[in-house]
């Protein structure tokens, strides 16, 4: 009979619910009808529906919030209320009602607006607070702020323009439907996560209701008047939003009130009783372990025993009575023969919150006889879960101590032979990372033990190491034990050459659990193994001629004496040598001599080793310091001449200034001073050139960096050179364009353009035309790298520079043969070279002996390098 009833009573509520939804159809078509006679009289219907079942929702949460645990409906009763005043005055402010007759659409948009973003919020909200209870007061309070804050705002057109006529909806009305939905769509999620707080059929009418206010708010992001069709699509999801939620809560909480407010209730009731009966069962589990075969002891807060079980009197040869109400502390004392506290020390620790506490307590019963238990602590909780006391059980670990104590022993032996064995010990886990060495690997490395462990191997090379030992590990994992060298790098920073006899390790399971390797420092012997390799390979790979000769033949000769005497090992000695090897081998003394073959000079050491019968000879290509040599005699002569003619003016000079001072007329004194002056300016030039490329080879000299036009620089230069260039009628002629700026040291941009400007004069005939000219953009032959630069062309019509000369032009002390008359000291051009490439500069010559000669700088833009 009674399934007949609950069948007739589904069936009921199937056939009520059909007849909603009809006429929720029905509500729905003659809203339609209503919006095509007046859109006016449809958007006060839709209003007017949602307007009440928000008053609906207010009155269900407010007046069942004494029953409720959770504060779900309280919120979304109170917010509804709110939101149905906003709403209201939405209803009333709309275009056509002529209440607000100062205000455009711009108001409801606001308005509608504010009170979705509050709808969105108290979803969010009632969904996070869900089991927490709120003061209902505080909460309405809290709501009339709030709207009061907003329609001030409103009213006095501070809130945030949403509807401009003409125009549409504002950005700010558009991302704002867009954001409430975001929120909305937050809230489904939460809702789906608490559905075990609500009937399944309220949990889905909330979602539909919900789902229902996501669709109208995206209708309301694409309307342009207020009566369009958007609009419109918007207001009917919103009647249908609001059904669903009249559904959800007015119809099933005024029907079934205590399936919908009581549910909380019966799900602690039986939440309640299920904790019954675990407890009930948790009791029963207890009394068999506290009568099983394990010692153990309850202890109350003041340290007193109040309960024990058969095994725990039995262990220790007492009755029941001895034993209850002892102080643990005084039990110990009287009974196992010793004061021990360790018990009220675990109390206090298991107080203050420790899970457990475990010590050993050995207790002898008579000379012979000592036993050893492991006591573990555990606390003990009143059915309320207050700490109450302590529950204890003894573990007989005697033999286990014994054994505990053998190995102790053994380790101790065992690490005593670990920490003094000279050769390195080095543990590491199955992530690479140290576990263990020894004393002797942690000096090895310069690091305390500490220091290494815990320490990743590979943080113990570089990046080529840590390739190689990547694939050593994978090596161990797949069990491999192997022997081999391994370069890591010291504490310090030198490198460390070791040999290692690396093995895998594993645990009790035969899974993989590290690897352990035996190191041994080879560094002094991979250094000296090294140098006995390139012992071995300097006669071979020496450029230099290297021999080893008998006193009749050649025993050893690398490639370049081969080459350079035409023989081999196995013929006789080379003319040019006999002599002298005869000479080293019959006074046994080293020799040194010079040969000169083709057009190259080596110096040659000959030594003969005493008692084996030979000579090593060690030869060197001296060409080069030869030719700097000659030079520097050269230089030396000439600077030496240079300096005497402008010391022998100075000091005739001054000797007549001196000495006829009665023949000293004004113009005789006149080119006295002058002869003075122009010789002590060219003993000035001559110490800084020497100086400079002085401060040059010791990386002294810096760039004061400026922008500059070389423009000006060369007008500067000819304004100083023209008087000399006229001496022999020379003409100037400069095409450099005056927008051109560079960025360098222009008083070394200065220097080099007047050595350039100099020579050109020194080495131009009567009435030549020196040509100065700069290229903007420079791209070709002189700019090798393709930079962004300017190329600057030196050109005279002078003597020019012979083939055989142009190679040599910016070595330092070169002067050609063909020009000794003309005065210089072969610097100028070797510190224009070296001042050019600190300017990343390039410089090259191009001349035809007799028609002159061509220099070109290439200066690139260096802002960006600097």
């Amino acid at each position: 009979m009674l399934q007949n009833q609950n069948s007739d009573k589904k069936e009921s509520l199937f056939m009520r619910d059909l007849i909603e939804y009809i006429i929720l159809g029905i509500a729905l078509a003659l809203t339609f009808l209503s919006s095509t006679y007046n859109y006016l009289l449809y958007h006060s219907i839709a209003e007017v529906i949602s307007i009440v079942i928000s008053g609906g929702i207010f009155f269900i949460g407010w007046n069942s919030r004494k029953y409720m645990k959770n504060s779900f409906f309280l919120i979304i009763g109170v917010s509804f209320l709110f939101i149905s005043v906003l709403d209201l005055l939405h209803t009333l402010s709309y275009s056509g009602m002529g209440i607000f007759v100062d205000f455009d659409a711009n108001l409801p948009t606001q308005l509608w607006i504010a009170a979705r973003y509050w709808q969105s919020f108290s979803y969010l909200l009632a969904l996070l607070a869900i089991n927490r209870k709120l003061n209902a007061s505080y909460l309405m309070l809290g709501g009339a702020v709030i709207i009061l804050v907003l329609l001030i705002t409103i009213f006095y057109r501070l809130f945030p323009t949403s509807y401009i006529e003409g125009f549409g909806l504002t950005p700010f009305k558009v991302i704002s439907e867009y954001i409430i939905n975001l929120i909305l769509i937050t809230a489904v999620i939460l809702l789906y996560k608490f559905r075990s707080e609500f009937n399944r059929k309220i949990f889905l009418l909330v979602i539909v209701s919900i789902s229902a206010t996501i669709v109208s708010e995206l209708a309301f992001t694409f309307y342009v008047s207020v009566v369009d069709f958007s609009n419109f699509i918007g207001h009917l999801f919103k009647i249908i939003a609001f059904f669903f939620i009249y559904k959800a809560i007015i119809e099933i909480g005024l029907e079934n009130p205590f399936g919908l407010l009581l549910r909380k209730l019966k799900l602690s009731d039986d939440s309640l009783r299920k904790k019954a009966n675990d407890l009930e069962h948790a009791y029963s589990e207890f009394n068999q372990m506290f009568n099983a075969s394990l010692p153990m002891r309850i202890i109350n807060k003041n340290c007193e025993i109040i309960q024990v079980n058969k095994t725990y009197t039995n262990l220790f040869n007492l009755s029941e009575e001895e034993v209850i109400g002892k102080k643990c502390y005084d039990l110990d004392l009287e009974y196992l023969g010793h004061q021990c506290d360790t018990d009220l020390c675990s109390m206090k620790q298991i107080e203050k919150g420790k899970d457990f506490v475990e010590y050993e307590l050995s207790t002898k019963f008579n000379d012979n006889y000592k036993i050893v238990n492991l006591v573990r602590s555990v606390p003990y909780r009143n059915i309320e879960g207050e700490f109450v006391g302590i529950i204890q059980n003894f573990t007989n670990i005697t033999s286990r101590s014994k054994l505990e104590l053998s190995m102790k022993e053994s380790e101790e032996k065992y690490r005593t032979l670990v920490e003094d064995s000279q050769e390195g010990i080095w543990v590491i886990d199955n992530d690479a990372n140290t576990t263990f060495v020894n004393q002797s690997m942690a000096k090895m490395f310069g690091y305390d033990k500490d220091e290494m462990t815990g320490t990743n191997l590979y943080g113990f090379m570089d990046e080529d190491g840590k390739k190689e030992a990547e694939i050593n590990f994978e090596r161990r994992r797949q069990g491999i034990n192997e022997d081999h060298e391994f370069e890591f790098i010291h504490k310090s920073g030198r490198k460390l050459y070791t040999n290692l006899r690396a093995s895998p390790i594993y645990d009790e399971n035969h899974n993989f659990n590290g690897a352990m390797a035996f190191v041994t420092d080879i560094t002094e012997q991979k250094i000296t193994r090294e140098k006995i390799d390139d012992m071995a390979r300097f006669y071979t790979e020496n450029p230099h001629p290297v021999l080893r000769l008998s006193d009749k033949y050649v025993l050893l000769a690398n490639k370049t004496s081969q080459e350079l005497f035409k023989i081999g090992e196995g013929s006789r000695i080379p003319e040019d040598l006999l002599k002298s090897v005869a000479k080293a081998f019959s006074m046994d003394i080293n020799l040194e001599m010079e040969i000169k073959i083709k057009d190259r000079i080596y110096n040659l050491f000959i030594v003969p080793i005493k008692g084996k019968g030979y000579a090593n000879i060690y030869g060197m290509d001296i060409t080069a310091r030869k030719e700097a040599e000659e030079r520097l005699g050269r230089f030396v002569s000439t600077v030496s001449h240079e300096l005497r003619n402008p010391v022998s003016v100075l000091t005739m000079s001054m000797e007549f200034l001196n000495n006829h001072p009665d023949k000293i007329t004004p113009e005789i004194n006149k080119k006295l001073r002058e002869g003075i002056s122009r010789n002590v300016y060219l003993l000035k030039d001559l110490i800084e050139d020497i100086l400079t490329l002085s401060r040059i080879d010791e990386g002294k000299t810096e760039l004061e960096l400026n922008e500059y036009k070389p423009s000006l620089v060369v007008k500067d230069i000819l304004t100083l050179m023209e008087p000399i260039g006229s001496q022999k009628n020379i003409t100037f002629k400069m095409v450099i364009d005056e927008e051109i700026k560079l960025y360098g040291d222009s008083r070394k941009i200065d220097q080099i353009f007047r050595i350039f400007i100099d020579n050109a004069i020194k080495y131009s005939k009567e009435r030549n035309i020196i040509e100065i000219i700069a290229i903007d953009q420079y791209k070709g032959k002189y700019n090798a790298n393709d930079r962004e630069g300017v190329l600057f062309e030196f050109k005279d019509n002078g003597v020019g520079i012979s083939e055989k000369d142009i190679s040599s032009i910016f070595q330092r002390f070169f002067r050609s043969e063909k020009v000794t008359d003309i005065p210089g000291t072969g610097l100028g051009l070797s510190i224009a070279k070296e001042l050019i490439e600190l300017h990343s500069g390039e410089v090259y010559v191009e001349s035809e002996y007799g028609n002159g000669a061509s220099f070109y700088i290439f200066l690139p833009r260096i802002e960006k390098i600097i």
